[in-house]
């Protein structure tokens, strides 16, 4: 089916700056393209430790793993806003009495994205650092002793406090404050169709 041709733009019916401005958000800055922005922390390495934890310190902890792809959903209310999940898959080694003990933990780190307007013509994708609230730790614990089991609940505090300062530090990085500011003016002017050379 051929597609209707586009009305002159005498005929387009005309709104307020206000509403076009709205109009204008919602589709510069859509869950693509948060996604698209998003994407540059997939693969990054996690590692800290080793560190003492659990009751008197008596155990050390360390972990590594890598950022999993994160995910974006669309907010309702006013705001143009995203909820962002990092999952971050670990392997934690526990040493306690000179025996180590290894298991897998999978983390996900809740973010709040809203889209705010900068002068001068700016779109900015402000995202708060993270708490240790806004991260949920699962343990993979099948077939550990008791005391170890104390001990990983003793630190999963910790590794929550570790998880937030990583991630906060990941979205302020160059590459991901970059993609989270639209200096739509630049945009537009790298854009614009150049103008004939004048005769002289």
């Amino acid at each position: 089916m051929a597609k209707a041709p586009e009305p002159s733009p005498e005929l387009r019916t005309e709104y307020s700056y206000e509403d076009f401005g709205r109009d204008f958000f919602e589709h510069a800055v859509t869950v693509e393209r948060v996604e698209k922005a998003m994407a540059n922390l997939t693969g990054n390495a996690v590692d800290f430790g080793p560190r003492e934890a659990g009751p008197a310190g008596l155990a050390t902890i360390q972990a590594e793993g890598s950022i999993r792809e994160p995910s974006v959903t669309r907010r309702e209310g006013e705001l143009i806003e995203f909820a962002l999940m990092i999952p971050i898959d670990l392997d934690l080694t526990v040493r306690l009495a000179a025996h180590d003990h290894r298991f897998d933990i999978q983390v996900r780190a809740h973010l709040k994205l809203t889209a705010r307007a900068k002068q001068p013509l700016h779109i900015f994708i402000d995202i708060p650092s993270p708490t240790e609230n806004d991260i949920d730790v699962e343990v993979n614990a099948q077939g550990l002793r008791a005391s170890v089991l104390d001990v990983v609940a003793d630190i999963e505090g910790e590794l929550k406090h570790q998880v937030a300062k990583y991630v906060a530090k990941q979205i302020e990085t160059p590459d991901i404050r970059r993609m989270r500011d639209i200096d739509v003016r630049k945009r537009l002017e790298n854009n614009a169709p150049e103008q004939p050379a004048e005769d002289g």
